[in-house]
């Protein structure tokens, strides 16, 4: 998969500083601003906030959403995946409600907020990552192209993380050995073709609408990633003094 550098950006929203994680649920996203970087902000006495899912999201706590989702959230998972083909036409418009709101309902934060995923771009992905031409169909439309682009709270940083297919299929394989494997990893891993393209999509459209930089997590043990991340984000303006 290409991966394209950061085309540079402002560094503070709304006098705080904002920053959206993405990735798919293998490249680790859950772990690495749960693990490398809000828990050790925290501990050093730095106020960071961390929402999960959109900018008006509530705020989360610092654990992954793999180990907040349980049973109940991996009930609800099969479910959506089981009725993704009829509801597949009805999506975009569902992800542009999304979209929409978190623009309307945004309001900055006291403190540096952190974005862990973002459900509307994971879903376009999805839903995109079914299509030959992948990401370029959000093309044809303009509306939603133009939400996505808007979505992101002025001078916000993104990063967004990439993996390589024998990367995917050894941590689900890995998730299988643990117990702790989700309906989506065996969605993914049913097909890796499409597994490729959903993640490829969800890679395009962070860097063509969010002006995302990619950082390719397959090899990086947590002190070379949590370097490449200060490299992207910024971490000492992004932290008060």
């Amino acid at each position: 998969m290409r991966r394209r550098p950061s085309r540079g950006g402002l560094s503070c929203c709304g006098g705080r500083p904002c920053r959206l994680l993405e990735g798919s649920p293998t490249s680790n996203t859950g772990h690495v601003f749960a693990q490398l970087r809000i828990r050790r902000w925290r501990a050093a006495g730095h106020r960071v906030e961390k929402r999960a899912g959109g900018f008006v999201a509530p705020a989360a706590d610092a654990r992954s959403s793999s180990e907040r989702k349980g049973s109940w959230g991996r009930f609800q998972e099969r479910a959506f995946l089981g009725l993704f083909p009829l509801l597949r036409p009805l999506l975009p418009a569902v992800a542009g409600c999304f979209l929409a709101r978190d623009r309307r309902r945004f309001r900055p934060s006291a403190v540096p907020l952190v974005v862990v995923s973002h459900t509307a771009l994971r879903l376009l992905a999805l839903v995109l990552g079914q299509e030959r031409d992948g990401w370029i169909a959000l093309g044809r439309r303009p509306a939603l192209a133009r939400a996505l682009r808007a979505v992101a709270p002025p001078g916000t940083m993104v990063v967004v993380l990439d993996v390589a297919p024998e990367t995917r299929r050894r941590r689900i394989a890995a998730r299988i050995q643990s117990g702790t494997v989700d309906p989506f990893d065996h969605y993914m891993l049913a097909d890796p073709e499409r597994a490729e393209r959903i993640e490829g999509c969800l890679v395009e459209l962070a860097t063509h609408y969010l002006n995302a930089t990619v950082i390719g997590n397959d090899d990086l043990d947590d002190a070379a990633l949590e370097g490449e991340l200060a490299r992207a984000l910024g971490a000492v303006p992004f932290l008060p003094g």
